[in-house]
């Protein structure tokens, strides 16, 4: 799959069947239009394309920004979209000067004469340029002279996949990650450098990698301990993640970390990736900290159970 951030450095080489949206999460919804996408490239001898953004179009517009949550970060979307086989990625800088497009140079400029778009698949709810003025019947009736087609992902198509990334944020809020992963169709991530903690998981037994949160708007599930994969470059470990603040030591602020069962090394400034699998329980307060080492022994036996 060939990326182009921006359309600076792209030379149109055959005819574009595109799609376009955030695809935050790249869940099972996002992937039926992507197949249909690239049976439809096929069909046509069009090179297969999906046109994202980045940053996401709330930023920007500062819809909602504070409380904004997201399910993939720019490097996990393009992982991800590049897993099923797209021949390119657009991740167009979205900013003032692109959001103040007229939907007919949006079209013309960008998508017919740049990119050499012969055909589009879009949503039926999809709308883009300046005031949301383009939408299906804006390049329905554009269409008409034949340069191009289009295929429109009617509302009930869309309904009965019953899926979508509002739906798996909120499974995600409420610690449902095995929910969460039945939308997505795959383990829901987090990733990020280990660093330096307090080790108080040391001092019982228990020694855990603490994640930096690089990208403040990614998704984080609910407060508790999780069974959960980590992977280490090519190598995945059985691991139990606890997410929260740490309320029998009074900790205030909120912590990734993760004990790797069958793992012993230093991973200090390494990239570390958690694939979860299911809530054990939510977070508690213990008496003790004896009373907590009692409590994450249970705990691992549970997530080795669930892992088997």
């Amino acid at each position: 799959m060939k990326v182009y951030h921006g359309l600076a450095d792209y030379h149109l080489q055959a005819p574009v069947a595109l799609t376009i949206g955030s695809f935050d999460g790249v869940h099972l919804g996002h992937q039926e239009i992507i197949h249909r996408l690239r049976e439809d490239a096929a069909r046509l001898g069009c090179l297969s394309a999906i046109m994202t953004f980045t940053p996401h179009p709330r930023i920007v517009l500062n819809k909602d920004r504070d409380s904004l949550r997201l399910l993939t970060t720019d490097a996990e979307k393009e992982a991800l979209i590049r897993e099923f086989g797209v021949d390119i990625l657009f991740m167009m800088p979205f900013d003032q000067a692109f959001l103040g497009q007229s939907a007919d140079a949006f079209l013309q400029s960008m998508l017919l004469d740049t990119i050499g778009m012969k055909h589009i698949v879009i949503g039926y709810d999809h709308r883009f340029g300046n005031k949301r003025e383009g939408d299906v019947h804006f390049l329905q009736e554009r269409a008409g002279q034949g340069a191009y087609t289009v295929e429109e992902i009617p509302r009930q198509t869309i309904d009965d996949l019953a899926v979508s990334s509002t739906k798996i944020r909120q499974a995600l809020e409420a610690g449902d990650v095995a929910l969460a992963n039945k939308m997505l169709g795959y383990a829901y991530r987090l990733e990020g450098e280990v660093i330096r903690g307090d080790q108080i998981g040391r001092t019982i037994g228990y020694p855990t990698a603490n994640l930096k949160r690089e990208d403040p708007y990614k998704q984080i599930p609910a407060e508790g301990v999780y069974a959960c994969y980590a992977w280490i470059k090519e190598s995945r470990q059985p691991a139990m993640c606890y997410i929260g603040t740490r309320p029998t030591v009074n900790g205030t602020r909120t912590n990734v970390e993760v004990n790797l069962l069958d793992w012993s090394g230093n991973l200090y400034e390494q990239k570390l990736r958690i694939d979860f699998v299911a809530q054990i329980r939510g977070d508690q307060k213990f008496d003790s900290l004896e009373a907590l080492k009692a409590q994450i022994a249970l705990d691992e036996i549970t997530i080795r159970d669930y892992l088997k």
